[in-house]
């Protein structure tokens, strides 16, 4: 038997069988690496089939794609751009993102949610959208006091509320809110290199000593975009990923789906006490701006009455005014009151009404020393 030259023979048909298997000079996604056959084969099949045999193995397409960390951050209309920070306001482009057309400006809003807690300094990013929509983490709900669903981006329907507020006025947005869902914006070369659809599910597998793997991810295909997967903070902080962190998509469809379910009561540990988070807004510039507003009628917008003082009733200086802001025949405003107004009303006391916002701590304050609340 001619020893060499069945070797050689099974090399042919090995580059034969690559040369028909995989795309020429294509990059494998994540590797930084190319397989050109037609390059090996100038170099004799004897002289390189161990290493073209190496080479095949080393090459196998792995669907690794860069991922980015997606922070909160704010989607807005053109109309609530007029409302935040002026009519026909034009917002500064602070730097590129990594999807192409897209950008972070300079210009941040606050967010205020039902506990009155706030986060501040949270970036619009760009371009303008038909309706304006905030993307949050689990944590940043936590905080605000905000229920808000997993959601493709756009799919803002029944979705939670929150106001924004800016430098020149405030927004309710009755639904807007969402937790980002996970996804993966494809090109369409990769995406016909992975054999991946637009809207298709996959899962995707994080390595490290925190790794795990990411199901029900989806996949939006696109000649305009970049390969890259977006999480939000938490998902992020979970597996110790970074923006550059290089994850897998894999096939996780050989485990058993499991759906989620909680134990009975006799079975669920007991939550621990945590007062790490404020329970009121502290920062005076918010106060200042939230101590008297008024929704505009059959609209979500709010206008600003800064500078409001406390009406006279009866000789002395009550809570319950309009404010010196407010115009003729408008509707009152809203009068917050927390643990730094508190030395206004220590010799008055409180007059709660329908106008007047009194914090629980606030309250309790009042309360411990000594100054009257009344209904």
């Amino acid at each position: 038997m001619d020893t060499e030259k069945l070797i050689r023979d099974v090399v042919q048909n090995v580059i034969k069988r690559l040369k028909s298997e995989l795309p020429q000079g294509r990059e494998v996604p994540g590797s930084g690496q190319r397989l050109d056959v037609k390059a090996e084969e100038k170099e004799g099949p004897a002289a390189v089939g161990v290493e073209t045999i190496r080479a095949s193995r080393r090459e196998v397409p792995q669907r690794k794609i860069v991922c980015g960390v997606s922070v909160r951050h704010v989607h807005l209309s053109r109309e609530h751009v007029d409302v935040l920070y002026g009519k026909d306001y034009k917002l500064q482009i602070l730097r590129e993102l990594y999807q192409p057309g897209t950008y972070a400006y300079k210009e941040t809003v606050t967010i205020v949610g039902p506990k009155l807690n706030a986060i501040q300094n949270v970036r619009i990013l760009g371009p303008l959208r038909d309706r304006t929509q905030v993307e949050l983490a689990k944590t940043d709900c936590i905080i605000l006091g905000i229920d808000a669903p997993v959601r493709a981006s756009g799919d803002l329907e029944g979705s939670a509320s929150a106001v924004l507020i800016g430098p020149k006025g405030a927004v309710y947005l009755s639904e807007g809110v969402i937790r980002a869902n996970r996804h993966i914006h494809l090109s369409q070369e990769d995406a016909d290199y992975f054999g991946i659809k637009d809207n298709q599910l996959v899962d995707v597998r994080v390595g490290g000593p925190k790794g795990l793997t990411f199901n029900n991810v989806q996949v939006r295909v696109s000649p305009e975009f970049k390969s890259e997967m977006h999480v939000d903070t938490d998902d992020a902080n979970a597996a110790d990923l970074v923006n550059g962190s290089l994850v897998e998509i894999v096939d996780a469809s050989c485990i058993s789906p499991i759906v989620p379910a909680m134990a009975d009561a006799n079975h669920t540990p007991p939550p621990i006490p945590d007062s790490s988070f404020a329970g009121e807004i502290t920062d005076t510039n918010i106060l200042k701006s939230m101590s008297v507003f008024t929704p505009v009628k059959g609209s979500s917008v709010f206008k600003f009455f800064a500078g409001s003082q406390p009406e006279t009733v009866e000789g002395k200086s009550s809570p319950e005014g309009s404010g010196s802001g407010s115009s003729p025949g408008s509707r009152p405003g809203k009068i917050l009151i927390t643990v730094n107004d508190l030395d206004n009303y220590k010799d008055t006391g409180i007059k709660l009404g329908p106008n007047v916002i009194l914090t629980p701590l606030a309250r309790d304050e009042a309360l411990a020393r000594g100054i009257k609340i009344f209904q």
